[in-house]
């Protein structure tokens, strides 16, 4: 894989740490932020080759910081749910996301998703 930079926004820790984890073991580059309202403002600071999101979060709907980062510079989402739905995963499409992770998730599920959008880059 070639390096990316990847944000993972997530209100669980163990999320954000271990998707930091196996993909800085990758060799990517991966920074974490657990509110809605810091994902945007991290988007509005840095581009990211990749964004991790989960669509529940404390401060704010997730689709939020997807519509922002949309509209910002056409970040590359991939949403992350524990509340996956066929109509959620149609509406994040809708708002932009390039794919969806169901909750919980494998370390190669997740790889793959990965690799999945870096072949898209």
């Amino acid at each position: 894989m070639t390096p990316m930079k990847i944000l993972v926004v997530d209100d669980e820790l163990v999320i954000c740490n271990g998707c930091r984890i196996i993909l800085e073991e990758r060799g990517h580059v991966v920074e974490t932020c657990m509110t809605c309202s810091d994902g945007i403002a991290a988007i509005q600071k840095t581009r990211y080759d990749l964004v991790l999101l989960d669509l529940k979060l404390p401060d704010q709907d997730g689709s939020e910081l997807l519509k922002a980062a949309h509209r910002n510079n056409g970040n590359r989402i991939i949403v992350m749910s524990g509340y996956a739905t066929v109509q959620s995963a149609v509406n994040s499409m809708k708002l932009g996301a390039i794919d969806y992770l169901p909750k919980p998730f494998t370390d190669d599920e997740l790889l793959d998703v990965v690799k999945k959008a870096e072949d898209a880059w």
